[in-house]
């Protein structure tokens, strides 16, 4: 069976830890079925970190007898395709052929698990410099995201890289059906990762009440702490803070992106624009 390599490379925010998680907890079972999922480097569940320096010689190790499929994953590939170079000669040379997979979701929500990250990342930084987001507002902060994005772009550099088979580029939501297919549906598959293991963002209305707290000078820093501790236990609750005017106005910004996506890829990146049942 000819060797090949499965890229996953984000995007991130976007089912990028849950997936790697996956291939952690089946890596055994799928190595007995000519599957190979390196073994991450550190405690982050992406194997990829490193692409842009790796060599001939370790994709040689990748491929043990036995093994047909190697899968390598790493989010922040996404927008950094000259970190694929090495890999694109290597294997072009070798005759292994490369699949690149991508997973995005409505970009309005994006924004709102990328607002989350930045909280999560951060936090202590913005507390003791009282200064949540750098002083930049949700919409400053979102708008410097859409201004800095090129999504349809990043796909496009990736797939020059990789021509020999289009890229497969799906919803966050179908991550399962994707991989499994991708996989040769596989056997003995566990798809069930626990939630806190999935880097799960925390709700818009707790980002921004620990912000306003940030900027409040009456607001201890350990009851501030408290709220931030308290915000993962609410992950999977409503959350007020994705209201339908900004979903609509995200959605309106990142237009041109969507446009783009789907004239170059097919792809249907757009939220339904959530109404106010109270209008």
């Amino acid at each position: 069976m000819a060797q090949k390599i499965i890229l996953h490379i984000g995007s991130p925010k976007c089912g990028s830890t849950y997936l790697q998680r996956v291939m952690v907890q089946n890596s055994e079972a799928l190595l007995r079925q000519g599957i190979h999922y390196p073994a991450p480097a550190g405690s982050h569940p992406g194997n990829a970190a490193h692409l842009a320096e790796i060599s001939q010689a370790e994709i040689d190790a990748m491929f043990p007898e036995g093994v047909h499929t190697v899968v390598l994953s790493h989010e922040d590939l996404y927008s950094l395709s000259k970190r694929g170079i090495a890999l694109a000669e290597i294997t072009k040379k070798a005759g292994i052929v490369v699949q690149l997979l991508v997973f995005l979701r409505p970009f309005s929500d994006f924004v709102f698990g990328d607002y989350s990250q930045f909280m999560k990342q951060f936090f202590d930084t913005f507390l003791a410099e009282r200064k949540p987001y750098g002083g930049r507002d949700f919409e400053t902060f979102a708008k410097r995201r859409i201004d800095t994005m090129k999504p349809a772009a990043y796909l496009t550099n990736w797939s020059k890289l990789f021509p020999e088979l289009p890229i497969i580029l799906d919803s966050h939501r179908n991550i399962k059906s994707v991989l499994d297919t991708v996989l040769g549906q596989p056997q003995d598959m566990v798809w069930d990762v626990p939630h806190h293991e999935t880097n799960p963002s925390l709700r818009m209305q707790d980002c921004d009440i620990i912000a306003a707290s940030m900027l409040d000078p009456a607001c201890a820093d350990d009851d501030i702490k408290q709220m931030f501790l308290n915000a993962f236990h609410h992950t999977q609750e409503p959350d007020m803070g994705r209201n339908p005017e900004r979903v609509a106005w995200l959605e309106e910004q990142f237009r041109p992106h969507n446009e783009a996506l789907l004239a170059q890829f097919g792809f249907d990146n757009r939220a339904p624009v959530p109404r106010d049942t109270d209008a």
